[in-house]
């Protein structure tokens, strides 16, 4: 298995199993929403003083989030949550298409806004 996509999916089921959503993982790890789920799906490599905080922010030694997975990366792809978008966030004043709202398929939803 890819070692980025190991630690993404441990942050990601140890965030699931708090309860905590990407936005109070970064807030309590003083990084950035959009980091946070850039290193969950593997697309971002994460440095050793970013897993510190992220790690720290979930109350666990840095070394849990490198811990070995079982089964293939196609298996523990499928347990990865997906979420669809289901509204479209526009200014008030403009009109302009600025987000969307996403719901997971747990239920939680996340707001995406688009960069300016």
């Amino acid at each position: 298995m890819i070692f980025k996509v190991r630690i993404g999916l441990n942050i990601q089921n140890l965030r699931h199993s708090r309860g905590v959503s990407q936005e109070q993982l970064a807030l309590a790890a003083q990084i950035d929403r959009s980091y946070i789920s850039e290193i969950e799906h593997a697309k971002s490599s994460v440095t050793a003083d970013k897993m510190e905080q992220i790690a720290r922010a979930l109350g666990v030694d840095p070394n849990q989030l490198t811990l070995p997975r079982h089964g293939s990366v196609t298996s523990i792809e499928k347990n990865r949550l997906n979420a669809k978008p289901v509204a479209k966030i526009n200014c008030i004043f403009t009109g302009a298409e600025i987000g969307l709202l996403y719901q997971w398929e747990n239920g939680e939803t996340q707001l995406a806004l688009y960069e300016v």
